[in-house]
């Protein structure tokens, strides 16, 4: 409240942050109510704007930093011998052998499980530090092509180098995450032995660190880069066209972020599904000691890269390019670039949503201990419910006073006023809300269509995959429905702006929303370390923290799909801002191509990826196999081979993702990029809504088949053949000797099912089918439509300038 109300004289103030426009339009203050000359009056500075930003940025970090003490404090390491011999001579001297036998199979396990942990972390950094390696070379590609393409001038670096910055960023943010994700596993599994309740602190504070520090340094990483360069771009004074330069030049920041998450989901999706798979396979060999199987570790640590890096590259990136393309669309309205605060209203939207995150954490600690799964699934559920209802009156707040009274943009024939924008921000706040429940409608086996899917495997795995592809091409209807009507208000309060600030909206509680995802992939390999160490005790106890954290999973899955369409649009209005195409005409030759060309990306998009996964699988499973002919165990081997592989399936759909708009562009110009993205879009939301709730149905379905909660109610024919005594006697009589049997008929009307039942045996097809397009192929189109429509943007006054086969061109 201090920094909203406060207001210093402006004779007082920095001249370096109260610098505004005032040399270039009048505001015309006499038209305006008493209101809103208040609200002008308390309007906060750039200066104010800047603190607020950066104070919030390290109390979340700070927050954050409090979280991985609270994990790390947690001591896992090898019982020494000296302290081995110290626990057993205090034993004996009280004399209880019994207990010692007990303390000494205690130690056991948990040098055990120390050391799974320890090759765990070992083989996830060889792995994160080849894609490391390999990234890097792209992005020096991709940078030599932005700096001679996309700047200015030769002698400027701006573009380049926030491309950089947002790319080192994002891969600082992800690697802390891993580390994170990582130690937190092992501690998770040594806490759900004493208790349930506090398996599930330590998995949801790793949580929380890991998404509250990831959002709070990009937030202070993207406020710093705009600062700098606006002190720069503005030292000889101040316009529209250098708000243009600053804006694109801060676009390279959310670029470098996508092309980091390309990698990171499509390239630890393709690591995570492949060792699972090949694991899968090769697990009957090794079923009495799976530890003895090469590619066990491989398959923790997919978990850790895919569902963890993939997840946080993935939102980085969105808010980077949320923010990137509300502030180009800015420069559209004079009076927002004239209201000096009204231009950082994007990014006090995320500050906002860090401080909510915090309120947030503290309700839903207070609400409920965490001591059942029923608990445990409800503290998830509730804490984006809390983050969006807190959140509310915050937007609200900001959007009075950051903005002016009146806005009208370029292009737009009405004016926009605070209460439209905030209802913009208001709609995608709520509709990411109400994406995310949807998908838990489709997902959880507490409703009817996960239990439909069940039922199916009784007729065989072919009916359970038409089902669960039938729920898939269901459920992308209610988020399609909440994506246009967010799309359409959005528009006619604020046009193509209102889109941007509906996506700011829709993704500034993705600290909470990180927190949650990234609590599922700790407690999965939390459960399957427990029963790797064969701990029975607490095998139930990690099973039910996990199963509550399946159904949220998928939440943030769908989340970020629908979300990546807001930023993705909002990035297509920046495009057509920037490239100057006034008209975005289907009934053209080229535009109607490149829509065509644009819906079918996608569909090939995915091809890659799913091929991808097989072949890294098939290139597992083969390194497996090689280790037992020699009867050698190397987990590194089988890392470094999986993790070729994957990297070598990045190629194709990183070519698909950033060749094609640039070839499209050099060919034919802007307005063939403009059907491309179309089609992009609206084909890429439908097909990645469909793949993740279909492959988190066949899980869930399998889950629930798993556990006996299945019951076929329908009559089940037993047939067994019986003596038939009054036979036996006539042939006595006769003199025969054979007996005589007949057969008779046993009904009943109930049939469990389980892990021996065919149906679960058909489920486990099903999943198996799931698995790559739920983790890999479906989350990866969010990345698909936003890095797409992010190029286009960066290149887009390249294209208009070049478009060798333009129409006008060809006709001169």
């Amino acid at each position: 409240l201090f920094f909203f109300f406060f207001q210093a004289e402006d004779g007082i103030r920095d001249p370096l942050w109260s610098r505004g426009l005032g040399d270039v339009y009048k505001r015309q203050v006499s038209t305006q109510s008493t209101w809103d000359q208040y609200l002008e009056l308390v309007m906060i500075s750039e200066f104010w704007i800047l603190m607020l930003t950066v104070l919030t940025c390290l109390c979340g970090g700070i927050f954050a930093l409090y979280q991985y003490i609270q994990v790390r404090s947690i001591r896992m390491a090898k019982t020494s011998k000296s302290e081995k011999k110290k626990i057993e001579e205090d034993i004996e001297e009280k004399g209880e052998r019994k207990d010692l036998s007990e303390v000494t199979i205690a130690l056991e396990e948990n040098d055990k499980l120390v050391e799974v942990g320890e090759n765990i972390y070992s083989c996830a950094i060889v792995y994160i530090l080849e894609e490391y390696l390999f990234l890097f070379g792209f992005l020096m590609f991709f940078g030599l092509l932005i700096y001679f393409l996309a700047e200015k001038s030769l002698s400027s670096f701006w573009m380049t180098g926030a491309y950089l910055v947002g790319a080192i960023t994002c891969m600082i943010g992800d690697f802390c995450g891993l580390h994170i994700s990582l130690i937190s596993n092992i501690r998770t599994v040594k806490m759900t032995t004493k208790s349930m309740e506090s398996g599930f602190k330590t998995a949801m504070s790793a949580g929380w660190a890991i998404g509250f520090s990831i959002v709070s340094f990009g937030v202070l990483s993207l406020i710093l880069v705009i600062v700098s360069f606006r002190t720069a771009f503005f030292k000889k004074g101040i316009s529209i066209e250098r708000y243009g330069d600053l804006t694109m030049a801060i676009a390279g920041f959310a670029l470098g972020a996508s092309v980091v998450s390309l990698f990171g989901r499509v390239g630890g999706g393709i690591f995570n599904k492949a060792a699972d798979v090949g694991v899968e396979l090769s697990s009957a060999k090794y079923s009495s000691d799976p530890l003895k199987n090469p590619g066990v570790i491989a398959d923790y640590v997919g978990d850790n890269v895919g569902d963890v890096v993939g997840g946080a590259s993935d939102m980085f990136a969105s808010f980077a390019e949320s923010v990137c393309a509300t502030m180009v669309l800015a420069i559209a309205s004079p009076e927002l670039l004239e209201s000096k605060t009204g231009f950082y209203l994007p990014i006090l939207i995320f500050v906002g949503g860090i401080i909510v995150s915090l309120l947030t954490v503290q309700v839903a600690s207070m609400v409920t201990h965490g001591d059942s799964e029923d608990k445990v699934e409800r503290i998830l559920k509730n804490q984006p419910f809390v983050c969006v209802v807190l959140m509310t009156p915050l937007l609200l707040a900001l959007c009075f006073f950051c903005l002016p009274p009146q806005m009208q943009f370029i292009g737009e024939s009405f004016v926009t006023t605070r209460s439209q924008v905030f209802a913009c921000g208001l709609f995608g706040l709520w509709g990411g809300y109400f994406i995310g429940l949807s998908s838990e409608f489709f997902t959880s086996h507490d409703y009817y269509p996960i239990q439909e899917v069940a039922q199916s495997c009784h007729t065989g795995s072919a009916t359970d995959i038409i089902y669960g592809l039938a729920l898939g091409y269901m459920s992308t209807i209610f988020p399609v429905v909440v994506i246009i009507t967010i799309i359409y208000v959005s528009y006619i309060c604020a046009g193509m702006y209102g889109i941007g600030i509906a996506a700011c909206g829709m993704f500034s509680t993705i600290a909470i929303i990180l927190s949650v995802t990234a609590y599922c992939p700790i407690t999965d390999n939390a459960s399957g370390l427990i029963k790797l160490s064969k701990l029975e005790n607490a095998s139930a106890k990690a099973d039910e923290l996990h199963a509550a954290g399946k159904v949220i999973s998928a939440h943030g899955r769908c989340f970020s799909l629908g979300g990546a369409t807001l930023v993705a649009l909002a990035l297509f209005g920046a495009f057509t801002l920037r490239s100057k195409v006034d008209v975005v005409d289907l009934l053209q030759p080229i535009q109607f191509s490149g829509l065509i060309i644009g819906a079918m990306i996608p569909y090939a998009f995915s091809a890659q990826i799913l091929g991808s996964v097989s072949n890294a699988a098939s290139a597992l499973t083969d390194e497996i196999a090689k280790q037992a002919q020699k009867n050698t165990l190397s987990f590194k081997s089988c890392i470094k081979e999986c993790t070729s592989a994957s990297l070598r399936g990045i190629v194709c759909p990183a070519i698909i993702v950033a060749g094609v708009p640039i070839m499209a562009g050099i060919c034919f110009g802007a307005e063939a990029i403009c059907g491309l993205l179309a089609g992009n879009i609206v084909s890429g939301v439908q097909i990645g809504i469909s793949f993740v709730n279909s492959g988190v149905a066949w899980d869930n379905a399998k889950k629930y088949i798993e556990e006996n909660k299945l019951v076929l109610n329908r009559e089940v024919r037993i047939e067994e053949k019986v003596k038939d005594e009054g036979q036996l006697k006539k042939a006595d009589k006769e003199g025969e000797t054979i007996p005589i049997e007949t057969i008779r008929t046993r009904i009943t009307t109930e049939w469990l099912t389980g892990k021996e039942s065919p149906e679960y045996q058909a489920a486990v097809i099903g999943d198996e089918v799931g698995d790559p397009m739920k983790a890999t192929s479906g989350p990866a189109i969010a990345v698909l439509m936003k890095q797409m429509c992010i190029i286009s943007l960066i290149f887009g006054q390249f294209f208009t300038s070049v478009a060798i086969f333009h129409a006008q061109k060809v006709n001169d």
